[in-house]
């Protein structure tokens, strides 16, 4: 193989493994034909514009070998589009028409888990290398296909293992001779469920929760395994025991040991790879990119106890320099290093350049992947059939009502309160859980792309309250703004006139004096106010597609705007509060005297279900607080009553935010770039409510149902 900038001839070219149309990088030198080349630029394509393809994308620009974006593939086009934007690229609606009009090199497969065989396997037919995110198929099956088909094509084929680029990983590789005999190597990973509601999720919801981050923890032992162990010894699962959100397995290969340890409830967060041989043990730490262990066989009384003291300096030290590294570059790990490697490949690929992550270690590990996602989803049903079966709270007989986002935490506490009055539930969510009581019929729609009249057909009213609770602008636009103008599109196709629209009260705007008082009737922030943060800011603009959108479409609209959400059985401070630092401790935003909405969600849902019951006499507009609550000590006492143990420490508001900014500035200025602007202040700042309103509903809502309710419209001041 040439190497890139030397001499030779045109016959000889060997284009560095990358196939398609060539950049003009070729200068004539003189009349024998002898040219010199620069590096052909890869053209880079991508599927699938997700949070997952913009971490690649921020990596890229870690990448040394020379690249080029193409083009972009989402079945959602608004993220496509954002995405090319982005990336200076252009967004396809297909990838039949990326791979035809962007004839890209590289396709990196960052589609959701359970969908990477087929956009991966017709890239590869198209000439395309592939990088595929974890896990990178599901079966054994579709890994031999894809290998087999890319061995067939001359092409290469990377998974997004990119803790086996991860410094400490290449640390933790150099010093294991030191280790003498290896015994065993042990991969431990703990992880919180994702989304406000994870961790009330059902059995089956959090088995693939569980098999989704199974890949991580998994690669890098079978890598440890097939590096550590002589002779190169089959790898085989010699005992398993799993649940929902448990999985323990121990691994064999040739006398050496590797045992899997995950769990969703266990706590710290924390993945940890250790070696253990006959001089000692060695830990990486994935999260903090370090390592730490004395390597020495600690069976003397020195090194037993001189042990610790090496291995607490090598903490402190280490975990903060890899901390603030993995702050500063805002990426994961080893995932720029991965794809540079694989890139570097592919520009040798005709000269037998391989593949940085083997395809005899992906067929391994998809094995391995495969037969623990069937045990993970075995116990799963197993758990479901075991419970004794919880009856519907109505025979459903009753009207039906339409909740989207009934797998929230808002939602589900909602759904339970409607079925209480006897209603028929239909649950609209992303993903469906069947264990619910209180659904009696659920729907997977993604109502950022549509939301059918089929879906309301019937219905007495909808409830909406599904929305984006985490993510940037652009999920917001999806999963608030655009969601909000298509199930209102599908309630008018499907004729239903009732909209009991789930709001918040961080939409109302800053209150100008430190007295105001605020009331149903305070203006929303500014519709181009994005300083208040991305949920704020969706929120406020779907309320007012809502008022602007839904007379037009003869359906009448009741908005509920509650106050920060509390579940007394999980007791957690909501971030208007504070934010946990340590332990027990927390940091306090303000003092205990300032006021603070919230309320409790099962009574809020209450309120809901009154509303739809008397859906003619309830308010247009409701802010929802509890006034038993009012103050920060107040919140703090009913969360001991309920068993919490947590401390605060107090810190004023305005320092706060002075110093927030002034770290927001510090981290960008490396960056020659001004932040993004942000009122964490007008956020934060205490405001009082008139809760006249609310606490009358409350009242009326909390009762036993009545045939008829007094209107409380009047109510409104």
């Amino acid at each position: 193989m040439t190497a890139p900038g030397v001499l030779h001839t045109r016959d000889t070219q060997s284009h560095h493994g990358i196939r398609g149309p060539e950049p003009n990088s070729v200068r004539l030198l003189h009349a024998q034909h002898v040219v010199i080349t620069a590096p052909p630029r890869i053209r880079v394509g991508f599927v699938g514009a997700g949070n997952m393809a913009r971490l690649h994308l921020r990596a890229l620009r870690r990448v040394h070998t020379p690249h080029q974006v193409v083009g972009v593939c989402d079945k959602d086009d608004r993220a496509g589009r954002e995405f090319a934007e982005l990336g200076g690229t252009k967004s396809y609606r297909t990838l039949g028409e990326l791979l035809a009009g962007a004839r890209p090199h590289v396709v990196h497969v960052c589609t959701s888990a359970g969908s990477h065989f087929e956009p991966a396997r017709e890239a590869l037919l198209a000439g395309a290398h592939v990088y595929v995110e974890k896990p990178f198929v599901d079966t054994a099956a579709e890994a031999a296909e894809l290998l087999a088909l890319a061995e067939s094509q001359r092409l290469l084929v990377c998974a997004g293992h990119q803790q086996l680029r991860d410094p400490a990983y290449f640390a933790l590789l150099r010093r294991t001779p030191d280790l003498g005999d290896i015994a065993q190597v042990d991969s431990s990973f703990t992880f919180r469920p994702v989304g406000a509601n994870g961790e009330r999720a059902g059995a089956d919801a959090l088995a693939e929760q569980l098999i989704d981050v199974v890949p991580h923890p998994l690669y890098t032992l079978v890598d440890a395994l097939e590096r550590l162990v002589p002779n190169h010894s089959p790898i085989e699962i010699a005992s398993v025991v799993a649940g929902p959100c448990d999985l323990h397995a121990v691994l064999r290969s040739d006398g050496c040991y590797g045992r899997l340890s995950m769990s969703l409830r266990a706590r710290p967060i924390a993945s940890l790879l250790s070696v253990s041989g006959s001089g000692g043990t060695l830990t990486a730490d994935f999260l903090r990119s370090s390592v730490v262990g004395a390597a020495n066989p600690g069976t003397s009384p020195l090194e037993k106890a001189g042990n610790a003291l090496v291995e607490a300096r090598q903490l402190a030290v280490r975990s903060s320099i890899g901390v603030a590294v993995r702050i500063l570059r805002q990426d994961y790990p080893g995932l720029a290093e991965l794809i540079g490697d694989f890139y570097a490949a592919v520009t040798r690929a005709d000269a037998g350049g391989r593949s940085p992550v083997s395809p005899d270690h992906l067929r391994t590990v998809t094995t391995l992947f495969e037969e623990l996602a069937a045990t993970i989803r075995g116990s799963a049903r197993a758990v479901v059939q075991r419970r004794s079966p919880l009856p519907r709270r109505s025979d459903g007989g009753g009207p039906l009502v339409v909740v989207t986002g009934a797998r929230g935490f808002f939602g589900r506490a909602i759904t339970q309160r409607l079925a209480q009055r006897g209603y028929r539930v239909r649950g609209i969510s992303r993903r469906v859980e069947t264990e619910d009581p209180n659904v009696h019929e659920w729907l997977a729609l993604d109502l950022s792309r549509s939301a059918p009249a089929e879906a309301f057909a019937g219905a007495h009213a909808v409830v909406h309250a599904a929305a984006a609770s985490s993510g940037g602008f652009d999920a917001h636009e999806r999963h608030t703004l655009d969601a909000t103008r298509n199930v209102l599109r599908g309630m008018q196709a499907g004729g239903v006139t009732r909209l009991v629209y789930i709001s918040s009260l961080s939409v109302l705007r800053p209150p100008r004096t430190p007295w105001e008082e605020q009331n149903e009737n305070t203006p929303l922030t500014q519709p181009d106010e994005r300083q208040f943060g991305p949920y704020v800011w969706g929120k406020a603009n779907a309320e007012r597609i809502v008022l602007a959108d839904a007379p037009a479409a003869g359906i009448e609209t009741r908005i509920i705007r509650p106050g920060a959400l509390v579940d007394w059985t999980n007791p957690d401070p909501p971030g208007l509060l504070g934010r946990r630092l340590f332990g027990p401790w927390h940091l306090g935003f303000g003092r205990p005297a300032l006021p603070l909405p919230v309320i409790e969600v099962g009574k809020a849902a209450a309120v809901v279900a009154w509303i739809v019951a008397q859906f003619a006499d309830a308010p247009p507009v409701l802010n929802l607080i509890d006034p038993a609550i009012s103050t920060r000590r107040h919140l703090l006492n009913e969360f001991r009553h309920h068993g919490w143990r947590g401390r605060f420490v107090w810190f004023p508001i305005l320092l706060f935010t002075v110093l927030v900014q002034a770290a927001r500035y510090a981290l960008a200025l490396p960056q020659l770039r001004r932040p993004a602007p942000f009122a964490l202040y007008g956020m934060l700042r205490p405001r009082r409510y008139r809760s006249t309103l609310s606490e009358r509903a409350l009242e009326r809502a909390l009762q036993q149902p009545a045939a008829v309710e007094p209107s409380l419209t009047a109510s409104v001041v």
